[in-house]
């Protein structure tokens, strides 16, 4: 049996349809909704296993309940919200059920999340990938806008890392505040900070700040809204060392948001 090459209208019909397939991805914003998460996990051994959550996302939260299971082991629960939110185009998600635990989460959007995650459940402790599809019930959401100048003062902090190092534990993490304390943004290109610094600022390509004069010389910041979709600044630790690989601003990526 002959094959006749695809003509020239069939092709074009083929990547208009994939074109518009992978424009079906958004940003999420913080008040998406009411949304599924169909996952798959493996772990490091090369376990398979898989989880699921019926979730809804409020100002940047996820609250819903959620089922994960490998290698024999299963937990089921809702999930805690102060650890499970969108911030910064990553979703985390975290879920308890006496003393057994899971957590996964990564980058997303309004399609799915590639990324990581960690389980304690019956002794054994897990940790691998983690992928999942998304099913919104409103539909893809529209994007927030990022790139504006915040308003008025911004709390600064970071989360400071405790590695576990018993069996079984998890890196537990500690909001701290930043050595910044705080940060103004005035239209004018001048900035102050909470421990009395001051100097200049400029904008930059890609929604981007620099601080280029004062105590904080040579920072750089990226304008990002925070999770409930307010303008804020964040100081990503990778754009912020020293070539000695000392810090510029804090030891870890800080996030200056509005007081809430």
């Amino acid at each position: 049996m002959s094959m006749k090459p695809a003509s020239l209208p069939s092709l074009c019909a083929v990547a208009a349809l994939l074109a518009a397939t992978m424009a079906q991805a958004a940003p999420l914003t913080p008040n998406s909704g009411a949304l599924t998460v169909d996952g798959k996990v493996t772990d490091r051994d090369n376990n398979a296993g898989a989880f699921s959550v019926q979730a809804i996302l409020k100002d940047g939260h996820f609250t819903g309940t959620a089922t994960f299971t490998i290698a024999g082991t299963s937990i089921a629960g809702p999930l805690l919200e102060q650890r499970s939110y969108l911030e910064n185009g990553r979703c985390y998600f975290r879920m308890e059920s006496g003393r057994n635990r899971a957590e996964f989460g990564g980058k997303c959007d309004s399609t799915g999340m590639d990324g990581r995650f960690e389980s304690f459940a019956d002794g054994q402790l897990k940790n691998g990938t983690a992928k999942a599809s998304f099913t919104l019930a409103g539909g893809a959401p529209v994007a927030a806008a990022s790139g504006s100048l915040p308003g008025g003062k911004l709390t600064c902090a970071f989360n400071e890392p405790k590695i576990g190092v018993k069996w079984g534990e998890t890196t537990q993490y500690s909001l701290r505040f930043s050595n910044l304390v705080s940060l103004t943004l005035d239209p004018s290109g001048t900035y102050t900070t909470g421990n009395g610094g001051r100097g200049r600022f400029t904008r930059e390509a890609g929604g981007k700040i620099r601080l280029g004069s004062g105590p904080w010389q040579g920072a750089l910041g990226t304008l990002e809204n925070d999770r409930s979709g307010a303008p804020a600044v964040v100081f990503h630790i990778e754009e912020n060392r020293r070539p000695d690989g000392v810090h510029l601003v804090d030891p870890y990526t800080t996030h200056c948001t509005s007081p809430r």
